[in-house]
């Protein structure tokens, strides 16, 4: 046959058997295509989400560091000497530029008295050489006429991004220091700097704002063409000596990675279970819709038509599936990413260091179509493998074509020993090994899940052949039914399942590490108020306030006590690590967790205590000795104790608060711990305590109030939040299980509309007919609902032991009486999308039905 015709001829082909099965059965279609656009949608949320949390700084960081091979970084937000600057351009020749650099938020307000809700924003401050570095920072620096703007203006001006929110020759308050804004920069190529709000300023006016005389934050050395960076790293580390630490510029990118870790790893870890579930719904779906041609493909067989003709066009009319729901999954993936990054915690938000922004990354949405196209294509030759093993006599046959055969020996051994050896591992995995690595735990469990069930296949169609063997006469008949078409009762069965394990284990685990990490911040609620540089979402890192704001909380009437103390972020190496001043008197974690001994060391100044993570990224335990860059030079200390402690940044620590202020040079506080008189009125010591932050906030980032139990409440809803993106997800797989188990019903039908249509010739009442469907689907969900409680709760223990791993909370495992909920919704769902298939059952027209097929 020529070419032209044998195209022609399979055109044809497609035109009376493909496009007219999809014409003819459009409710088939949709719900089979629904399940692969949630598939997509869920792998770009997936995607879109993790992109954005570490996008934005690396946007951020690339905007400012631009062409810089390292930067030498201060050890804490007190900075490090100005003259480091100096000293570094005299010593490396091998620098072409060395720019110093200040990066800090700053409160913005308007001239004349301050706001009561004042903007924030970020403060850029550098030289003139900046422009040698970062071509966002040179666009900024130029007029509209191309020209830099003069640096004589930059000593009393700022220039202001396109977000700030501020017109050109506008005058302004930036932490109490009144500037002429000279000009807003262009959107085009400055928006990646915090999504454009932002001003830079000359050095001096951005050591002034931030009251860090003769310090910097920074230095950004640009090497020359051909340098060795690693020589020019080691001569860096010789001339600043302990100062600050020195490292490229991406180190940001790898902080901001560790600071989403709860929210990150909570995501994943259903991720992972539910893109398993996905792919399975999916090879599911397409394996029945496939099952259910079986007489229509014998019929054409029968007339001429070569096997491979009819895979070919099916895997094509599969792939075409794969991708129209790949391509509608995308938006709607991408509006789902959008939704949960704003709903991310400010904790998260603050520990990024950067507006978040989405971004999503060039490969997902190729990866989710080629994930849909492979799971349809898979699902397809599969079931088309099964039709047409089967010859097409038979296949046309009243019931021939439709007995299954049960798995082999060879196929229940190799499923039955892969899935209880994977689940083995997983919870090997999940105990021992700790850090993300654990998360692969719930993958692995998923898949192997899947396979022991595999194995099960006779014993869970036995189980619902009994079962419905109950509904008298006519669940008789629907036993027989079942135990014909083994496949699809347990695909059926797993359907229902995969639903509740999913929903049990995860809500369940994310539940429980709601009311692990509150019962970890054991007198983080003691205070009876907080007057703080962060809200009640944040952590108080600072800036730090001076001994007017303590001793102005102290007056305040019906204040009994007033505990001052630091957070401060020191830069460890790449990693960043949270470190608390502990003294006597002061409500916190590590007072509560810390071994007594050990504490009364540590106040002492003789030690330091370490969370689980903390030790783990420094490799250190207890005895150990802690060598710490600070800006007076190398302290050590010996490790006094490890604790649990909610897991932030690189991990948290906490040392003597005198010794904490003498070497990070850094006096005051960041926050306040009030305690009450004995009869004191909250309200009214609370009035006092806010007209004190709003004193002392009019040249500074505002300072904030609030009470020990707002501090807890919220600590819980960061939590929550951080998992309202996996708790997104897990309804999403829900919804997804819940459009297959109604196709797979639907299709159950449709395969039996010729036997349903002589059960009616042969005397059967439409009654009869639909009894005898609900008694197979109410089978179907008892037996099914009871398998997803036996995954869902070991899924749940699971995935306590796998989030204690990657948190380093002590997450403490608690049955879930809401389970029963997923339960019951999941035994309604299987009832309900039962009425319709067997209503059109009951109703379906016999002679029709009879010629059809």
């Amino acid at each position: 046959m020529a070419p032209g015709s044998r195209v022609r001829a399979g055109l044809t082909r497609v035109r009376l058997l493909n496009l007219r099965e999809i014409i003819t059965h459009r409710l088939r279609v949709v719900t089979s295509l629904s399940v692969v656009v949630v598939a997509s949608a869920l792998l770009v949320a997936v995607f879109g989400t993790f992109g954005s949390l570490t996008g934005s700084v690396r946007d951020l960081t690339a905007a400012l560091t631009g062409d810089a091979a390292l930067e030498v970084a201060a050890i804490s937000d007190t900075g490090m000497p100005a003259p480091i600057a100096g000293e570094l351009r005299a010593g490396l020749p091998a620098a072409q530029a060395v720019v110093p650099m200040i990066r800090a938020q700053v409160r913005v307000d308007p001239v004349g008295a301050p706001s009561a809700d004042p903007r924030v924003s970020l403060l850029i401050g550098s030289d003139q050489r900046v422009t040698q570095m970062s071509a966002q920072l040179r666009d900024a620096l130029r007029q509209s006429g191309g020209n830099e703007v003069d640096l004589a203006q930059l000593e009393t001006g700022v220039i202001a991004g396109p977000g700030a929110g501020v017109r050109q020759g506008e005058r302004i308050v930036l932490n109490g220091v009144e500037v002429t804004v000279l000009q807003v920069a262009p959107a085009k190529g400055t928006d990646v700097l915090n999504r454009g709000n932002f001003f830079f300023a000359y050095l001096p006016l951005a050591q002034q704002m931030t009251r860090l005389d003769d310090r910097v934050d920074s230095v950004l050395i640009v090497a020359r063409p051909g340098a060795d960076v690693g020589r020019l790293t080691a001569d860096a580390e010789h001339i600043v000596d302990g100062r600050a630490v020195v490292l490229t510029p991406q180190f940001r990118l790898h902080q901001a990675e560790v600071a989403t870790a709860v929210t990150r790893d909570s995501t994943l870890l259903v991720s992972l279970i539910a893109l398993v579930i996905a792919g399975f719904l999916v090879f599911n779906t397409m394996n029945m819709a496939v099952a259910s041609r079986r007489s229509s493909l014998a019929m054409v067989r029968a007339l001429g038509a070569r096997r491979g003709q009819l895979v070919g066009d099916m895997l094509t009319e599969s792939a075409v599936y794969g991708l129209i729901g790949g391509l509608i999954g995308i938006p709607i993936g991408i509006l789902a990413g959008r939704w949960a990054i704003g709903r991310l915690p400010e904790m998260t938000v603050n520990s990024v260091g950067a507006a978040v922004s989405y971004h999503l990354p060039l490969y997902a949405p190729f990866v989710a179509l080629a994930a849909c196209v492979l799971a349809c294509v898979a699902a397809t030759a599969l079931a088309a493998r099964t039709v047409f093993s089967v010859s097409p006599v038979e296949a046309m046959s009243a019931a021939g074509g439709e007995v299954d055969s049960p798995l082999s020996g060879r196929v229940v051994a190799i499923a039955g020993i892969g899935g209880v050896a994977g689940i083995a591992a997983s919870w090997v995995v999940a105990t021992t090994v700790p850090g993300r690595a654990a998360i692969a735990a719930g993958a692995v469990f998923g898949a192997c899940g899947l396979l022991l069930c595999l194995a099960l296949t006779g014993v869970l169609v036995r189980a619902v052949t009994a079962l419905a063997g109950c509904f008298r006469a006519p669940g008789t008949l629907a036993a027989v039914n079942t135990e014909r078409a083994s496949r699809r009762v347990w695909a059926t069965v797993m359907t229902v399942a995969v639903a509740i394990a999913v929903g049990m284990g995860t809500s369940g685990a994310l539940q429980n590490l709601v009311a692990s990490i509150s019962g970890s911040l054991q007198g983080l609620g003691d205070p009876a108020f907080y007057l703080s540089t962060s809200s009640k979402d944040g952590i108080p890192t600072g800036p730090a306030f001076g001994d007017d704001v303590i001793d102005a909380a102290r007056e305040v009437p019906g204040v009994a006590r007033v505990a001052p103390s630091q957070w401060t972020a020191v830069n460890v190496g790449e990693a960043r690590i949270l470190v608390q001043g502990l003294d006597e008197g002061l409500g916190s974690p590590f007072m509560h967790k810390t071994d007594p001994d050990a504490l009364r060391r540590i106040i002492a100044g003789d030690g330091i205590v370490l969370s689980s993570v903390a030790a783990r990224s420094l490799g250190r335990k207890t005895g150990d000795e802690v060598r710490l860059a600070t800006p007076t030079g190398y302290h050590s200390l010996i490790v006094r104790d490890v604790v649990d402690y909610v897991s932030v940044d690189s991990g948290s620590a906490a040392m003597s608060l005198a010794l904490l202020r003498e070497w990070f040079d850094r006096p005051g506080a960041t926050f306040l711990q009030v305690e009450l008189a004995p009869g004191a009125d909250p309200e009214a010591v609370r009035a006092g305590l806010t007209a004190v932050a709003q004193q002392f906030s009019a040249q500074r980032l505002p300072l904030h109030v609030y009470s020990g139990e707002e501090a807890i409440r919220a600590t819980q809803q960061s939590a929550e939040q951080s998992g309202a993106f996996t708790v997104a997800i897990q309804w999403i797989v829900a919804v997804a299980a819940s459009v297959a188990l109604l196709n797979t019903l639907l299709l159950s039908v449709i395969e039996r509309r010729r036997e349903l249509a002589v059960l009616r010739a042969l005397g059967a009442s439409r009654r009869f007919v639909f009894k005898m469907v609900l008694a197979e689907a109410v089978a179907i969900a008892v037996v099914g609902s009871a398998v997803g409680v036996l995954l869902g709760g070991f899924l749940h223990l699971l995935s306590d032991k796998i989030l204690t791993a990657s948190t380093s909370i002590a997450i403490h495992y608690e049955p879930r009486y809401s389970a029963l909920l997923y339960v019951a919704v999941s035994v309604g769902l299987c009832v309900v999308g039962a009425l319709t298939p067997a209503v059109r059952a009951a109703r379906m027209n016999i002679s029709e039905s009879l010629a059809d097929e």
